[in-house]
């Protein structure tokens, strides 16, 4: 009798389709994440149904949409009665593990729940320097490997150590396995390790010990007459992100196109660093002989802009920028070197899984992508922000303020996308242009809003959190990330 086949599921927080070369001849090369689409399936119109990790994940976790879960907000929680991909193969004999990325996917929305053992590095590893670290540093060689990655090539944000401890939950669980794993290798901080950054912009000179980065105004001096230096770092921080992109909304001078393009190669070379990461993920399960049995899907949470439609960082708006996502499967029962251009929505990952491991999914929204029904339309949202509390709303005219906290619903089809907003406002554009449409075809329209209501609703209101506590740890962790003024 042939054994089950293993799961691996890698979302690689922050990561545009097009940033692949499998996806684009002018993307980064990136031979490991090819290497999916080579012996598996490669699907080339792959949507999440949010701009950002909360709702994104709750989709792919549960096969359903944010307004169907009520999983839609800020801090979100997702509800006991909603069943997730973890809660389902588990059900079935599958061991689960799970290693979260950002806190805002973590045990503090629910999307835990199922796995027998989940691993969040932010609550895991101490503040640096404090003595609870250096007690740590003494007594855990995890927390020393991690140190010395810092000492020697930078810092790394965790994400060699959640691979480390993805590799270590593994090597526990018996029968078949359901693994997942969020790397936010490619989110800001833009800034990969010294080989990877160095590679891709020589005129940035650095401390000789990488460590003094951690203890010094900027990560370095840029040898460049055309850019200001401290604005590009702040940019590819990301900490002040939701003032910069505010401002930058306001006035696109204040990030300059040449400002913007050294940020960019960050990017790509922190994109780099992840296809080498992900190579040495694929080569830890063929040592082990699990890589044949192993179904792998390699996918995003969201995309990133830089610089289109006038805004920076992802969340807020619903365009292909942060919702096209990268979407690879490989392993049994998945045919080779296939390409897909239909649309997919992340919804549909649950009962592909699902189907591949001969597992009944629950109802949910999502279709098998190998089955016979597909589907003509994907949809994305966004609950209504308050933006008006950040530093930067004072100085930016009030417009731009109300642009930002407004909520948005969407639907996009291989012609258009249509978008609702908390506003009573409309707008249709046509893709892949993504124009916006002066005088709409009114029955189009009225097609449009009506499948977009009978799935999502007209309510925009969402989950903000603010009846929770949260630790230290995750707090620190979303101002790292961005997420706090």
């Amino acid at each position: 009798m042939t054994s089950p086949p293993n799961v691996v599921l890698l979302v690689l927080d922050t990561l545009r389709a097009d940033a692949l070369s499998c996806y684009n001849e002018e993307g980064v090369e990136t031979p490991n994440i090819d290497r999916l689409a080579d012996n598996g399936v490669r699907f080339g119109n792959a949507f999440a149904a949010g701009p950002w990790t909360p709702t994104s994940h709750g989709t792919l976790f549960s096969g359903q949409f944010p307004s169907e879960t009520g999983f839609l907000g800020s801090m979100p929680w997702m509800s006991d009665d909603v069943p997730l991909l973890a809660d389902v193969l588990r059900e079935n004999g599958y061991s689960t593990v799970g290693v979260a990325g950002p806190s805002k996917m973590g045990s503090t929305t629910g999307l835990h729940r199922g796995f027998d053992w989940y691993y969040e590095a932010y609550e895991d590893v101490p503040e640096r320097p404090s003595i609870e670290w250096f007690k740590r540093l003494v007594t855990d060689p995890a927390i020393r490997r991690d140190f010395w990655r810092m000492l020697t090539r930078g810092n790394d944000y965790f994400n060699e150590l959640r691979i480390e401890k993805f590799r270590e939950g593994l090597s526990t669980v018996e029968g078949p396995f359901f693994a997942m794993m969020n790397l936010t290798t490619v989110h800001a901080p833009y800034d990969p390790p010294r080989p990877f950054k160095e590679a891709e912009t020589p005129e940035l000179s650095r401390p000789t010990l990488p460590l003094m980065e951690e203890f010094t105004p900027t990560p370095g001096q840029l040898d460049q007459d055309d850019v200001r230096e401290r604005r590009v770092f702040d940019v590819a921080d990301g900490e002040k992100g939701r003032n910069i992109r505010m401002k930058y909304l306001d006035d696109q001078s204040y990030v300059t196109d040449e400002e913007l393009a050294l940020v960019k190669r960050w990017y790509d070379a922190a994109v780099r660093y992840l296809d080498d990461q992900v190579g040495r993920i694929f080569q830890w399960f063929e040592e082990r002989g699990e890589f044949e049995n192993t179904i792998f899907v390699v996918t995003s949470d969201h995309g990133e802009f830089f610089g289109e439609h006038s805004t920076l960082y992802h969340g807020i708006f619903l365009h292909d920028e942060v919702l096209h996502v990268p979407l690879l499967m490989s392993g049994p029962g998945i045919p080779k070197g296939g390409q897909r251009d239909e649309l997919v929505s992340l919804a549909d990952v649950f009962p592909t899984i699902c189907s591949l491991c001969d597992i009944k999914a629950p109802q949910v929204s999502g279709v098998n992508l190998f089955g016979d029904k597909g589907r003509d339309a994907v949809f994305a949202e966004w609950a209504p922000t308050e933006e008006g509390n950040l530093e930067a709303a004072s100085s930016v005219d009030d417009q731009v303020v109300e642009r930002l906290e407004l909520g948005r619903k969407s639907i996009r089809t291989t012609e258009y996308r249509f978008e609702m907003r908390s506003d009573g406002s409309e707008e249709l554009y046509t893709v892949p242009d993504q124009t916006a449409v002066e005088n709409p075809d009114e029955d189009t329209v009225n097609r449009l809003r009506s499948r977009l209501i009978n799935r999502l609703g007209t309510d925009f209101s969402g989950d903000d959190g603010e009846d929770r506590e949260y630790s230290d740890a995750v707090e620190r962790n979303l101002r790292q990330l961005g997420y706090l003024g």
